[in-house]
């Protein structure tokens, strides 16, 4: 692995675990094994790490999507794979990681904000009307407002002071609120897919 990779790494861990504002180039570089001169060869100062982190981030789960959409069966089955890689993902991220982007990294918060106004949008969007094609979403819904409805539930879990995590973690919250959100959204036929997926038995 190059230097330059093996830093964003490290940092990423550690941003996940702390959140960003909390580690230090020193913290990374400890962490690293290796000196802050030899870090700042490749970034001249932690923001520059850090948005060099956002852009690499959304290209990485931009083409994780495109690779999701493509290996799914269906658009449910689209869902339950975006829920597997984001329970693994959310599994180690502290949520004052996200508060820390928006307060303090305007930059890299811009890129994370243009990636979910654009690439996660139009993933929605596409994931909608497949899933009404073929009579597992309802086929009387907005798409439009339940695509932006959808962002906006991202937004209240990942920036918003609603809740506290300490009877539900950060991971459970974004399964539950994904689940209600395809559920709102599913037919009966889709209802009985979403089941399938989760393993639950049909209730009469």
């Amino acid at each position: 692995m190059e230097p330059q990779d093996k830093i964003l790494n490290t940092a990423l861990e550690l941003f996940f675990r702390f959140g960003i504002k909390r580690v230090t180039m020193d913290d990374i570089a400890k962490e690293l094994g290796m000196s802050k001169k030899t870090i700042y060869q490749f970034y001249s100062e932690k923001d520059d790490l850090v948005n060099k982190l956002s852009e690499v981030q959304t290209k990485y789960h931009e083409k994780q999507f495109t690779d999701l959409a493509i290996e799914a069966k269906d658009p449910i089955h689209e869902i339950i794979l975006i829920t597997q890689v984001m329970r693994k993902m959310m599994q180690n991220v502290n949520p004052i990681f996200f508060m820390d982007l928006q307060k303090y990294y305007p930059q890299a918060y811009k890129t994370f904000q243009s990636f979910k106004e654009q690439c996660a949008y139009q993933n929605i969007i596409d994931n909608i009307k497949k899933g009404i094609e073929i009579g597992v979403y309802r086929s009387d819904i907005d798409i439009e407002f339940v695509a932006r409805y959808r962002l906006v539930q991202m937004d209240m879990l990942m920036f918003g002071n609603y809740f506290s995590f300490e009877k539900i973690s950060f991971t459970q919250a974004n399964e539950l609120i994904l689940d209600m959100f395809v559920r709102s959204i599913s037919t009966l036929k889709g209802h009985k897919l979403i089941n399938k997926y989760n393993k639950i038995k049909d209730e009469e």
